[in-house]
């Protein structure tokens, strides 16, 4: 057997505890992109799932105001019945979209930040 001296010791411990942090420096830095990169690509789908549902809204919106316009005899009157619900939507999502939204997106946030490798394979 080989008779280390403390010193030995002492300067092997300080080489392993080295490695062990720059290891741990190294595996959070993962951890951190790989979370990063879960929120990302969470925000881009939700992104253009909105985009799509934003677009069929729109076509939704012309079609409820021709259709109304034609039962009023007014093209121009079904517009301003539709523009007049979505401005008095957008009041009330500016009086209570805050309370309603912050919570849901700040849970699905933390989520899919705190989310552990084990609930992946689920």
């Amino acid at each position: 057997m080989e008779n280390k001296t403390i010193f030995d010791n002492i300067s092997e411990l300080k080489d392993n505890l080295k490695n062990y942090l720059e290891t741990k420096v190294s595996y959070y830095g993962i951890s951190a992109f790989e979370k990063a990169v879960r929120i990302l690509t969470a925000i881009a789908s939700r992104g253009f799932m909105l985009l799509f549902m934003f677009l069929a809204l729109i076509f939704l919106s012309a079609t409820a105001a021709l259709y109304i316009g034609s039962i009023l005899e007014s093209t121009e009157l079904g517009l301003l019945i539709v523009g007049g619900f979505y401005l008095l939507l957008g009041f009330v999502f500016l009086a209570f979209g805050k309370r309603i939204f912050s919570p849901v997106i700040i849970k699905s946030l933390v989520n899919l930040f705190f989310q552990d490798d084990n609930d992946e394979e689920k």
